[in-house]
């Protein structure tokens, strides 16, 4: 029998936004793989940057396939409909899905107004030190961690990838993070979202994409979150079929180590703790 946190996996995307496989791919490689719950969460329509995320005419194909899958693995497997929400769709949060997973994805340079993935490419992060924020890397991850509270203000169901800043800092190419004003930064950011009572998650999406060796959040993070008694889930951010239970084992070994005393696993009935 599979560990109770792994009988879910509701951070995923599929062709009807970045991911690789179809959402009948997903749900069949689901019951392959013993879950009990599969949760979507394409990416929401964005207008500034439509590289990565559901189209508008795509949202309704979307939401209809879900449904059809619904009904179709009624029984077998436990099916939501959620969606991954950026501050770039707009100031409010959609009400009308399962679950609703709050991230933050970009920052607009203060110095030149342009938009910057912070979770691209290593170079648009350089670029977005020095012509967005004028060099000033403390700067650039103020403005990210702003955003993320100001996305916990609104009470997603999940809080996404919490320091997705750090994503392509290989060998702190961009900044230290082990120094003190980055986690001064981010502690006060964290502190605030824990506030706001929202769910963070155990991410291990850029593991498998190789840009890091560990799951966000990093482990000083994660002990506070322990300390402060966080609520807290494990998710894969699966772009394909074969990464839905990617490293939940080693992040369950992480959290316990840290001193989370429960995890949560989202089902259609909401969270279950163990």
């Amino acid at each position: 029998m599979q560990p109770f946190y792994k009988t879910s996996s509701v951070h995923t995307h599929t062709t009807f936004c970045d991911g690789k496989n179809t959402p009948a791919e997903m749900a069949q490689a689901a019951l392959e793989q013993g879950l009990k719950t599969l949760g979507f969460s394409g990416h929401i329509h964005t207008p500034p940057d439509t590289s990565y995320c559901m189209s508008v005419e795509g949202t309704a194909q979307y939401r209809a396939e879900v449904s059809r899958l619904k009904q179709e693995y009624a029984g077998r497997l436990e099916i939501l409909c959620g969606v991954e929400y950026d501050p770039l769709a707009g100031d409010i949060l959609p009400d009308d899905y399962d679950y609703v997973i709050g991230s933050v994805h970009a920052v607009r340079g203060k110095e030149d107004g342009k938009l910057y993935a912070v979770d691209f490419t290593t170079e648009e992060m350089q670029n977005c030190i020095m012509q967005g924020f004028g060099g000033d890397a403390a700067a650039m991850v103020r403005e990210y961690y702003e955003q993320v509270v100001k996305v916990a203000a609104k009470k997603p169901t999940i809080l996404g990838h919490f320091d997705l800043v750090v994503k392509t800092n290989r060998n702190g190419i961009l900044f230290d993070e082990q120094s003190k004003w980055y986690h001064d930064i981010a502690q006060q950011a964290l502190d605030a979202c824990i506030e706001q009572g929202v769910c963070f998650e155990m991410n291990t999406g850029a593991i498998w994409r190789g840009w890091r060796t560990q799951a966000y959040p990093d482990d000083l993070l994660l002990r506070r979150m322990a300390e402060k008694g966080a609520r807290l889930t494990i998710t894969a951010d699966a772009h394909e079929k074969d990464a839905l239970l990617f490293g939940y084992d080693e992040c369950a070994r992480r959290a316990k180590q840290a001193g989370c005393k429960q995890l949560l696993v989202l089902t259609g009935r909401g969270f279950v703790a163990f």
